[in-house]
């Protein structure tokens, strides 16, 4: 009763219309059913049937709609969002998750579609003939979330980015569900995942240093060797979805006659560099991610320069691994320019032991750490503030791929998705564990 709206005049008095009253009391009851529903979750990775819709574009939305798409693709994402209850507008008049209900109404918007009886035994164009999309239809509720929940796309008419508006989806139902989260335990504190292993800098460590020793985050490891290092990591509440997706890079500064310092930071994109000629493939990428770096300009307390290094390892892989392909590159000048090359990705990738962190290689077994492609977001064009996303989608009941591009829908075979292409080019892979198909 303490927190039912009320007055100035005492928590007892309701000055304010029944109506407000009551629907506060009902959205305070559906968010308690939903936190509930989300604790006992247990994610479901099995791959659905489902029949394809395109989605309409009316303004510069291809970068959602390409984003939407490889999210239904998602099983474990779709399963998620279908165990959560469909509320209408009269049991909910207002919400404080809208980004959840949007997302629960999206995943029910697409039905499932029979495996054809020959789809197990043949491929191609007959199975294709089986595969018929349903209506397109406009994803309005998903668009008007730019402006209901702060963010720097909401611009309509600009060409924006499928990575940043992933990282916005899935920040936005991390700390939604935290919301809820905290219904059942208040004390949880939350935090943003990053999209990357490059959003703490060295300087970063620097300010941890002078927090002092001691702290509720930071404990002492020892590795190989006997070497020890001091280990850092921000608290961090799971939810949902970091069970899909999160997973966490170690960052280790290491300094002439000085303890190593670690780390942990969690990720929802694992972000790769592909700038050096040297980067033709995705396990080229990923090499040169943890691969040691000198760190230049860094200085001590006392304003003493000293020589230091940093390396960045896999410290925990997501059953749903999206690597981010860094087309987009910033010039000192201020511009932004596209980096147009092929690099060759596989539809099975493997993470090899010399990217995990040494604590783990023996943890994390091969089927844990072995993936399988099931969609592709495309950047079409050669500039890095225009051009077109579509997205490939692998379909388990045709069990094949479909090219989606907005409303249209078409078979393709798996070649045309890693074959290279001057008019597209890759730009986020979506890969799911092969141990959890």
């Amino acid at each position: 009763i303490r927190n039912i709206p009320s007055s100035s005049q005492g928590p007892f008095c309701f000055p304010l219309p029944l109506k407000i009253i009551v629907n506060w009391i009902v959205k305070s009851f559906n968010c308690l059913v939903v936190s509930k529903l989300l604790e006992n979750v247990k994610l479901i990775h099995k791959p659905v049937s489902l029949q394809p819709r395109g989605l309409i574009n009316k303004g510069n939305w291809c970068y959602i709609n390409a984003t939407l798409q490889a999210l239904v693709a998602c099983p474990p994402m779709y399963h998620l969002m279908k165990s959560i209850p469909v509320y209408s507008k009269s049991q909910r008049p207002c919400t404080s998750t809208p980004m959840i209900d949007s997302f629960v109404r999206l995943m029910n918007e697409f039905t499932n579609m029979p495996v054809p009886p020959k789809a197990k035994q043949a491929l191609g164009d007959k199975i294709a003939r089986d595969i018929r999309p349903g209506a397109a239809f406009e994803p309005t509720y998903i668009y008007r979330l730019l402006t209901v929940i702060k963010s720097s796309l909401s611009e309509k008419g600009r060409q924006e980015d499928a990575e940043e508006y992933l990282g916005f989806i899935l920040n936005g139902l991390h700390e939604e569900m935290l919301t809820l989260k905290k219904l059942l335990s208040p004390h949880n504190e939350k935090i943003c995942v990053s999209n990357g292993p490059e959003t703490q800098s060295v300087n970063e460590e620097e300010d941890q240093d002078e927090q002092g020793e001691g702290s509720e985050d930071e404990w002492e490891q020892v590795g190989p060797r006997n070497k020890s290092s001091v280990t850092r990591q921000a608290d961090f509440v799971q939810t949902s979805i970091t069970d899909i997706f999160g997973g966490h890079i170690r960052s280790v500064v290491y300094q002439q006659s000085s303890k190593e310092s670690a780390t942990l930071q969690p990720f929802f994109t694992l972000q790769l560099d592909i700038q050096s000629d040297k980067i033709r493939t995705v396990q080229d990428a990923l090499e040169s991610l943890v691969a040691r770096e000198s760190v230049q300009g860094y200085t001590t307390k006392t304003k003493q320069e000293v020589e230091i290094s940093r390396r960045v390892t896999l410290e925990e892989l997501p059953p749903v691994l999206v690597l981010h392909l860094k087309r987009f590159v910033y010039e000192k000048t201020g511009g932004c320019q596209k980096l147009i090359k092929n690099i060759e990705y596989p539809v099975d990738l493997e993470i090899s032991k010399e990217l995990l962190s040494p604590g783990v290689k023996s943890k994390i077994f091969k089927g844990q750490r072995t993936y399988r492609l099931f969609a592709v977001v495309y950047h079409h064009g050669n500039s890095a503030t225009g051009g077109h996303y579509t997205t490939d989608v692998f379909q388990i009941g045709l069990n094949g791929w479909l090219r989606i591009d907005d409303q249209a829908v078409k078979v393709i075979n798996q070649y045309q998705v890693v074959k290279p292409s001057a008019e597209r080019t890759a730009y986020l892979l979506y890969y799911r564990r092969v141990d959890l198909l």
